[in-house]
């Protein structure tokens, strides 16, 4: 048997790291003295924390530990290579954020160059479908996707460029934040709006009025969150050049069918909508 300080130098924890994993029964003492409450480890469980101690060291949540050593070595091995891979997936999708944050840092001695194509027009009154949802990163797809068919579904939509789906982010889509998405539907007119809102149930129908707008147009690769951010970030400083103040959220217009477009091909329009003058 081993006192804390003794386990915690064989097994390359701290003693405060092996007090708080005691506390999520992670790993707990072989024996904990009722007189004095000194605790005391068996060396059986020394290959124990030190595979705690390594998991840590790959940063892998508490939780998941637990979660990995309740599972037979084999299985317990994938799941660590599987944590490794969205770790290397998380940095990878970082690299553009990573890129974008240093050069905002440096532009407040050099001012950085605008390398996208800003188009501007006007949109047109409409008649649309609306739906508010609440979704992360992971089931934004699944969810947005039904609820785009259920809505295309329901009545003759609006053609041409104006009667294009798109989506209001009313707040960031991540793993940990949850929006919500504002999800449009154009449709032929406001009775047939009417009409496929009372038919669904959980939609509503509306007016988009006329406004002007700022657009960039993004390839699949492009789209996702956060690095939309410089794209949006443009947009702002374009607005902010021609005097204009923007109209709510940005909003990503569906130009394409994303179930069948390549990856370096036009999917869609970030939107930035702008106030009347």
């Amino acid at each position: 048997m081993m006192a804390i300080g003794e386990f915690a130098a064989r097994s390359r924890l701290s003693p405060k790291a092996l007090r708080r994993y005691e506390e999520l029964g992670l790993l707990v003492p072989d024996r904990v003295d009722p007189s004095n409450g000194y605790r005391w480890y068996s060396a059986d469980q020394l290959g124990r924390a030190r595979l705690v101690a390594l998991m840590r060291h790959l940063d892998m949540p508490l939780n998941r530990i637990a979660q990995t050593l309740a599972l037979p070595g084999a299985t317990a091995a994938a799941q660590v290579r599987a944590y490794w891979a969205e770790r290397e997936q998380a940095l990878q999708a970082g690299r553009p954020v990573l890129a974008y944050l240093c050069q905002l840092l440096e532009s407040a001695e050099e001012p950085m160059e605008n390398s996208y194509v800003i188009e501007s027009r006007t949109m047109p009154e409409r008649a649309v479908l609306s739906a508010l949802r609440h979704v992360n990163l992971d089931d934004a797809g699944a969810v947005m996707g039904r609820l785009l068919g259920r809505m295309a579904g329901s009545g003759p939509g609006l053609g041409g460029l104006p009667g294009c789906p798109y989506a209001i982010y009313h707040g960031a889509v991540t793993q940990d934040s949850d929006g919500p998405v504002e999800l449009v539907r154009p449709m032929a007119g406001p009775q047939e709006a009417e009409r496929a809102a009372s038919a669904l149930g959980d939609v509503q129908a509306r007016i988009d009025t006329e406004h002007d707008e700022l657009l960039v147009r993004l390839t699949l690769a492009e789209v996702g969150w956060p690095a939309l951010l410089p794209v949006l970030d443009a947009l702002e400083e374009q607005a902010r050049a021609l005097g204009r103040i923007p109209a709510g959220s940005a909003r990503q217009v569906m130009i394409a069918d994303w179930r069948t477009v390549a990856a370096d091909e036009i999917a869609c329009e970030l939107v930035l909508s702008l106030t009347s003058r």
